[in-house]
């Protein structure tokens, strides 16, 4: 296989429109709206007949917002000490934007170090956690 990238990422969340409108306030991500039938949307919590998923371009990747499968706890938050994701870092242009970026999530609340450095990679980087305690990373290319 010759891969040219990662096409997307999807995410479940338990409130899409809670997880959009933290999204778009706090990073400034735009949205598209795919809207689906039963065929996907039955596996939902309480088995939808239709819904919607949320895709935000980051890049040339998408990150896909869905809402939980049914027997998802209400409870449930994302926690990196079981199998499966640890975290996701993008990467921003110049730092800059990281400092932006430290001064935007500390004005909407959400805790972050500031502008740290990965001696594993040489790279400055913020890291910080969504409303379902997902932790993202932005780093400098």
């Amino acid at each position: 296989m010759k891969a040219t990238g990662l096409h997307h990422v999807t995410i479940r969340v338990q409130d899409p429109d809670a997880t959009r409108l933290w999204y778009e306030k706090v990073l400034g991500l735009q949205f598209i709206e795919l809207h689906v039938d039963e065929r996907v949307s039955g596996i939902w919590r309480g088995n939808p007949t239709s819904g919607t998923m949320l895709a935000a371009q980051v890049g040339a990747s998408f990150v896909v917002f869905a809402p939980p499968l049914e027997g998802t706890s209400q409870q449930d938050r994302f926690s990196e000490y079981r199998v499966g994701v640890d975290h996701l870092a993008i990467g921003v242009a110049d730092r800059a934007e990281l400092e932006a970026l430290v001064t935007t999530l500390r004005g909407a609340g959400v805790q972050t170090e500031g502008v740290e450095h990965d001696h594993v990679l040489d790279k400055d980087y913020v890291a910080f956690r969504d409303p379902d305690n997902i932790q993202w990373e932005a780093y400098l290319d």
